[in-house]
């Protein structure tokens, strides 16, 4: 801006002073002619001020102010011609050539216009008006054409308008290369390659037969006179690189770059500049490129380990070639020696960003491999990944590709390989969860038992997630070891504590541990001590589910489809082995079966009501089976009570269950459940015999009634004669059997006259009032029996009568008179009842007859 206002106001002094009417006039007087060279010493200042502005403003594009300018200098120029006719009269040769320089100067400025404003034409018509004036240009005007030229044909390469810019590079090259070149400032000597590499870039993208030809010509003339400078490298390498239609000579573009190689400054720019072309090779013949970097490297790695940054590129850009290639041996060997030399030749380790890239790069190579279960390609992979190279940087990854390198040898078998490579680890790596687990994939193949125990219980304790353990588990089971797969499920439940979490289905895990067991139990022919360790497994499992569903109100989770499996089975089981476990066993799984049905909502339908009630009294009844028989085998006092205690727990479940839904049921299953029932009540008997709760006997007697079998009341009677019960007890429970018993329409005569005798035999001396109705029940009995075809017996008949009338003597010995008469009266009615024609009837009498009474 300055030096434009500069300009104007220079022009406007130079308008009021009328210096062109002075110059015209400069050949008059003497006065005359010291104003006209006065006049011509201003124009030609003018000139050159006005060409520096035009070009400032055209440099810094400034179109507006440019065209101002440049107006201006097109008035001057028409006075140009009658300035050197002035000269060659009055004028110096300096003046001469300055206002010849100047108007070639403009016309230059002219071009670079009307090419800045897209007029091709007029720049064109310029550019030959500038060399038409040609034979007035100095040195420094052919440079600045020439790079005026120069600066049109790159913008045009720039543009892709490869014509034009062939078109304007040739004649920036013309123009520089007619002057005399060593008379030329050593900007020019630059000036000159700039164009002919421009020009030879836009004959390379011109494609040409000719135009490929004229830049091989150019680059032969640049290697006379520069030989292997960078310069002349890079154009060859451009050249083969742009050839059309022709095979790509891969030989000779790596020869140049080796070439490079050897006479390269490495700087940052150069370098860049290298691994560019190296890449450009790779595109076409990508072994002969990674050839270069290996070249490169086994020469200049002293240079390049000093330039860590361009060794991180030049190690990325290798790594990045070789994942590109094919996987021959020959490239992990060449990779393997690139890597190795850098190892040997530096002394830092190469930064944590370039391993991390360069492990980046190497992984996606191990992954695509291992999903295509190439399994020793990825090993070669992950190798190079682990080298030593990368060992401190690369810590962090090191164990992720070391894990990956145990997956490749653990699905080859190589199990040897897999261990080298764990021991190989760092403690760290070693410990880490998901090495763990692969060890546990490696132990359970190798069925070690105990290392895969110890790495089933680090994955367990190393991680909250049990998403290792499943997949524990799944390991297992393609193994087929269920011992394994149990183990691990049962270390995920500990995970879980048995609660149900978002990442795990408690009840499917706990199916699935009992099915194991369950299949485990069977497959054993005898009950091992292993087999009775997976029974107690199992009921642990039962009671640790329900105590899970007892916790827990998820009714989504414990769906009715779950406690239906689970209290189904655990009743099977039971029932299966009810004679081969241990009765304790069998309990634990009926008491769980009993808990689950518990559980059941209240809205379960009508029919699976009634189905899972009746299983309930079927639990409650092997339940009171077992307990009564290992009560009578227990010899420990306490234990016993304790299990006659239980007993009577599930036979009053069973009593209650059957009187809520006896009227609903049919016959058939009524007179099961009732046998059932008889058998129940006379465990209940002993059990409140053994516990000496008489006062509840009573009871039992006469709930059994609804029962109908003789044979409970047999069993009761057995019992209370055994128990050594008091002997008002035994009296009363007895009289409450055979009343009983009596009741029902078809008693036995003969057991029912042994109980009678029971009785009486307790009852006689100690309670006169019972044993005399006892007396009249027996012949009430007699006398029935007698219309039947089995009468009373008339064994028990005789023993009763003769036990009567002997009583009679006692209490005739007594002084109790009456009394005697009463039991002596009873005893000849009894026998009056016996099978002997009336022996012992008589009998009776006449001893009776002989006794002497006070009156």
């Amino acid at each position: 801006m300055v030096r434009m206002f500069a300009f104007l106001v220079l022009d406007c002094a130079n308008e009021c002073g009328n210096s062109v009417a002075h110059i015209q006039a400069g050949t008059g007087g003497y006065k005359e002619k010291e104003k006209g060279e006065k006049s011509r010493g201003n124009f030609l200042r003018l000139m050159r001020v006005g060409i520096k502005t035009g070009r400032d403003c055209l440099n810094g594009q400034k179109i507006d102010y440019a065209v101002k300018v440049l107006e201006k200098l097109a008035g001057y120029t028409g006075y140009s011609e009658e300035l050197l006719r002035t000269y060659e009269s009055s004028g110096t040769s300096e003046e001469r050539a300055a206002c010849a320089r100047f108007t070639a100067e403009y016309f230059v400025l002219r071009t670079l216009l009307a090419w800045r404003q897209d007029d091709m034409q007029l720049a064109e018509h310029m550019f030959n008006k500038s060399i038409s004036s040609k034979e007035l240009f100095d040195h420094a005007t052919t440079e600045s054409l020439s790079d005026t030229l120069y600066e049109m044909g790159k913008t045009l390469l720039e543009k892709k308008q490869h014509g034009l810019s062939v078109k304007w590079l040739e004649r920036a090259y013309e123009v520089l290369s007619g002057d005399e070149l060593d008379k030329l400032s050593a900007d020019a000597t630059e000036l000159r390659i700039s164009i002919i590499q421009s020009l030879i870039k836009a004959l390379l993208e011109t494609k040409t037969p000719e135009s490929i030809q004229r830049a091989r010509d150019l680059i032969d003339f640049l290697e006379c006179e520069l030989g292997d400078k960078l310069i002349v490298l890079l154009l060859k390498l451009e050249l083969l690189a742009g050839i059309p239609n022709e095979t790509f000579d891969g030989l000779t573009y790596s020869a140049i770059l080796n070439k490079m190689i050897r006479t390269l400054v490495f700087n940052p720019t150069n370098l860049r500049l290298f691994m560019f072309y190296v890449r450009k090779l790779h595109e076409k013949a990508p072994s002969l490129a990674c050839g270069v970097l290996d070249e490169m490297i086994r020469l200049r790695v002293k240079e390049l380990v000093t330039m860590t940054e361009w060794l991180e590129k030049a190690l990325l850009t290798r790594i990045w070639m070789g994942v590109s290639g094919r996987e021959t041996g020959e490239l992990f060997v060449a990779i393997e020696g690139f890597l190795t030399v850098i190892a040997e030749h530096i002394e830092k380790s190469i930064g944590v960003e370039a391993t991390m890239a360069a492990h980046t790069l190497i992984w996606k190579k191990i992954e695509a491999n291992y999903g295509l279960k190439q399994y020793e390609v990825t090993e070669k992979w992950c190798h190079l990944a682990i080298h030593r190279l990368f060992k401190i940087p690369g810590e962090a990854n090191m164990a992720k590709i070391s894990r990956k390198l145990l997956l490749c040898t653990l699905n080859r078998g190589d199990i040897n390989s897999a261990r080298d490579i764990f021991t190989s680890m760092s403690d760290c790596a070693k410990e880490e969860p998901l090495t763990r687990f692969l060890m546990y994939k490696i132990a359970i193949r190798s069925e070690e038992v105990e290392l895969a125990a110890e790495c089933l219980e680090k994955v367990a304790s190393c991680t909250e997630d049990p998403s290792l353990l499943f997949a524990c588990v799944l390991d297992a089971q393609q193994v087929g070891n269920k011992k394994h797969v149990l183990d691990a499920l049962w270390l995920v439940l500990d995970k879980c504590g048995y609660c149900a979490q978002e990442n795990v289905r408690l009840p499917s895990i706990i199916r699935m541990i009992i099915v194991l067991l369950i299949g485990m139990i069977d497959a054993e022919n005898t009950p091992s001590s292993y087999a009775r360790e997976n029974i107690e497994k199992l009921c642990t499992m039962f009671e640790k589910a329900l105590n899970a569903i007892q916790k827990s109100l998820n009714r989504e989770i414990w769906t009715i489809l779950e406690l239906e499996w689970l209290s189904r089975n655990s009743y099977n089981l039971s029932l299966k082995h009810l004679s081969v476990w241990e009765p304790q066993k069998s309990l634990r799984m009926l008491a769980c079966c009993i808990g689950f049905i518990d559980r059941y909502p209240p809205d379960i339908g009508e029919d699976a009501h009634e189905d899972v009630t009746l299983r309930k009294m079927f639990c409650n009844f092997c339940a009171a089976t077992i307990f009564v028989s290992i009560a009578r085998a227990e010899q420990n006092i306490e234990s016993q009570l304790q299990f006659y205690l239980n007993l009577r727990k599930h036979v009053a479940s069973f009593d209650h269950i059957l009187q809520e839904k006896l009227e609903k049921l049919e016959v058939e299953i009524t007179e099961d459940l009732l046998k059932k029932l008889s058998v129940l009540h006379a465990f209940d008997f002993e059990a409140a015999c053994r516990l000496k709760d008489w006062d509840g006997l009573g009871e039992i007697i006469y709930k059994a009634g609804i029962c109908n079998s003789m044979r409970v009341y047999e069993l009761m009677a057995d019992c209370i004669l055994s128990c050594e019960a008091p002997t008002q007890v035994l009296i009363m429970t007895l009289k409450k059997i055979t009343n009983k018993t009596w009741e029902m329409e078809e008693f036995d005569t003969i057991k029912l006259s042994k109980y009678m005798r029971c009785l009486f035999q307790a009852a006689v001396g100690s309670d006169d009032k019972i044993a005399e109705e006892l007396i009249d029940q027996v012949c009430i009995l007699a006398a029935d029996a007698a219309e039947t075809q089995i009468p009373y017996p008339t064994q028990e008949l005789d023993w009763l009568a003769t036990k009567s009338f002997n009583h009679a003597i006692d209490l005739y010995s007594a002084d109790q008179d009456e009394a005697c008469k009463r039991w002596a009266d009873k005893s000849i009615l009894i026998a009056g009842y016996c099978d002997d024609a009336g022996s012992l009837k008589r009998l009776l009498m006449q001893r009776f007859g002989g006794l002497k009474f006070d009156c």
